[in-house]
């Protein structure tokens, strides 16, 4: 049976799952990042495969400076050093360490250097680990080694090297995160006609601009719950839903969890973690 963990600190709060009877696989963590943590440069103990699920982070290393995009995949070795800002409503990271120097795992794949790829095709079988490690009643007794290698195999498979978005559409999404403007304003104001900022934003960030700003509207009420332990009415309406039952909807369509159930997952005061759902 798999074993699940609770954690935090003053950086983080955490749902850690120990999968059973797996010498490669050690732990498979959900990580909800407060705003505005800086973690400063640092190396890992084992070698981690993280995602950003939701939310804003910018990772910089020796040699450069990143944003984490939503729908990307990471792969840090032991010996990569890196800081990390979180962004101001928080963020949510998926992250798997792994052993990569057991035997099984570097005859099957090698020594994998640091890169960042897109996930592509795998994108929804991540994102649905994510989603596992939010109902953990629900997924004590899978193999989880399996589901990880299988999905980190896939991923191989499919990624597309990293493209990084031009300056404009860097500025485009820097107006979505700090205004109201419409996406006619924020197309003018970067100087391109609104047809090509929306065909290069969903061909860059996976996603619509009218889904980034759900996203963006999700993650504030989650801060809001998570941080100020704001009640779900005064929440929903922190991250601009019209009503409780719209940010429940679309908390459950991202997550399938409800307000109230993340509250509960990922508080101090929760109990059994098993037993919540």
């Amino acid at each position: 049976m798999n074993t699940f963990k609770f954690s935090e600190d003053e950086e983080h709060r955490a749902i850690t799952v120990v999968p059973a009877n797996s010498e490669v696989i050690k732990t498979v963590k959900l990580v909800y990042y407060f705003p505005h943590v800086f973690m400063p440069m640092h190396s890992h103990k084992v070698s981690q495969f993280s995602s950003l699920v939701s939310g804003q982070a910018i990772e910089k290393s020796r040699s450069s400076e990143v944003e984490n995009q939503i729908g990307v995949v990471e792969y840090k070795p032991l010996s990569h050093r890196h800081s990390n800002v979180i962004g101001p409503y928080g963020a949510f990271f998926l992250s798997v360490n792994i052993d990569s120097e057991q035997s099984a795992f570097f005859d099957e794949y090698g020594a994998l250097n640091h890169r960042f790829s897109e996930l592509s095709q795998m994108s929804a079988q991540w994102h649905g680990m994510s989603g596992m490690l939010m109902q953990p009643s629900c997924s004590q007794h899978i193999d989880y080694e399996e589901r990880v290698l299988g999905i980190f195999s896939a991923t191989i498979l499919y990624a597309k090297k990293l493209r990084y978005p031009p300056t404009w559409l860097k500025l485009a999404e820097q107006a979505l995160n700090e205004s109201d403007m419409s996406i006619e304003q924020i197309a003018v104001s970067v100087g391109v006609h609104r047809v090509h900022l929306s065909r290069i934003f969903q061909t860059y960030f996976g996603m619509s601009i009218s889904q980034y700003r759900q996203r963006l509207a999700l993650q504030k009420s989650i801060s809001a719950i998570l941080c100020d332990q704001n009640s779900i009415s005064s929440a929903s309406a922190f991250g601009g839903f019209s009503d409780q039952s719209h940010f429940t909807r679309t908390l459950k369509n991202q997550f399938n969890i409800t307000p109230r159930q993340l509250a509960k997952l990922f508080s101090s005061k929760r109990g059994d973690v098993t037993s919540i759902l």
